[in-house]
């Protein structure tokens, strides 16, 4: 069998501290194969940030841990990328176009970009 993608198991992230701690994602495990399209949809404040400043390294999970290609991720992952939904994004541009534009900027072959 094929080694998953990415693999989140058991994370937590919390902020603050008792009495005063919000729990922003709790629990998750989660498995993404190579090839698989994968979203994350919910409402405005419920983690989905979060989750993927966790999956890209940028920010460390409270509890639980990150694999990529089956080792565990201790640092920021090279292999990933976040494009945000406003404030860095070319407005002229269309959505593919901005994640191309991140992806040109660490030198991958236009043919890649755009398949």
């Amino acid at each position: 069998m094929a080694v998953p993608l990415l693999e989140l198991r058991h994370v937590t992230q919390a902020y603050g501290t008792p009495p005063r701690q919000f729990t922003a994602v709790e629990d998750i495990n989660l498995t993404i194969c190579e090839g698989e399209f994968v979203t994350l949809v919910g409402p405005s404040g419920c983690g989905k940030s979060t989750l993927l400043r966790i999956i890209t390294g940028l920010q460390r999970p409270t509890s639980g841990e990150v694999l990529y290609r089956g080792t565990v991720l201790t640092g920021v992952n090279p292999h990933a990328t976040i494009v945000f939904q406003m404030f860095a994004l070319f407005p002229w541009l269309t959505a593919q176009e901005n994640v191309e534009v991140a992806l040109k900027a660490r030198g991958m072959p236009p043919q890649l970009c755009a398949q």
